[in-house]
């Protein structure tokens, strides 16, 4: 991370004042790309943070950092985004994060379609995002065993050599892989296959079954 962005970080304010919640849960996400707490309001939003996270496009993630003001019912209402997003190549997401169950509400088609005309406006993206997106098969269950085990410190060395065994065969499952590599650890060889496969340098389906030693991994092309 460079000074530029550690200034950004340490001096960037949300738009809306983040309160203790009365009901549900809140908490905060680690961004594992630029090392930040991430505060979110429900479960659906944590588990947005981690599929940007995972995504090589985005570089940067911000909560409720923008206000957009809209007229509903006669008053004029205030629509806090739930994320705003920067790309590696300088898009701009504003993101909002809705359950299937309240995507059409009257009220909230209103604040999408002045999310819309505000990103128009500066050159911007608007996306609504739900538990579609965000849930998919087991990519939420499988991200969560990522970012446990794939963030342990392991050396560039071990990661090279996990991926040179598996350059041999180009494609085999996790378990025949560690036959390959004996002269690691349980603990280096499985932080090592993770973080490989979390940083997307190995392909793994994700999202039609749970990881485990029988699933296929291989150098992503």
């Amino acid at each position: 991370m460079n000074l530029l962005t550690e200034m950004i970080l340490i001096n960037r304010k949300p738009a809306r004042k983040i309160k203790p919640k009365v009901k549900g849960y809140r908490g905060k996400e680690p961004f594992l790309k630029i090392g930040e707490m991430i505060p979110w309001d429900s479960f659906l939003e944590r588990d947005y943070i981690r599929l940007a996270d995972f995504d090589l496009e985005v570089n940067m993630i911000y909560a409720q950092d923008e206000k957009i003001t809209y007229l509903y019912n006669g008053k004029v209402r205030n629509h806090f985004p739930d994320f705003k997003v920067i790309t590696n190549d300088n898009q701009v997401w504003i993101v909002e994060v809705k359950p299937n169950a309240f995507v059409n509400d009257e009220e909230n088609q209103k604040k999408y379609l002045a999310g819309r005309a505000f990103c128009e406006e500066r050159g911007w993206t608007y996306i609504v995002v739900t538990e579609d997106d965000i849930r998919p098969g087991f990519l939420q269950q499988n991200l969560s065993l990522l970012r446990g085990l794939g963030a342990e410190d392991v050396s560039d060395e071990t990661l090279d050599f996990v991926k040179m065994q598996l350059e041999k065969s180009n494609e085999c499952t996790i378990g025949h892989l560690r036959m390959f590599c004996m002269n690691l650890s349980e603990e280096d060889y499985y932080a090592s296959v993770y973080q490989l496969i979390y940083f997307q340098e190995l392909y793994c389906d994700l999202i039609l079954q749970p990881i485990t030693n029988d699933s296929v991994i291989k150098i992503k092309e």
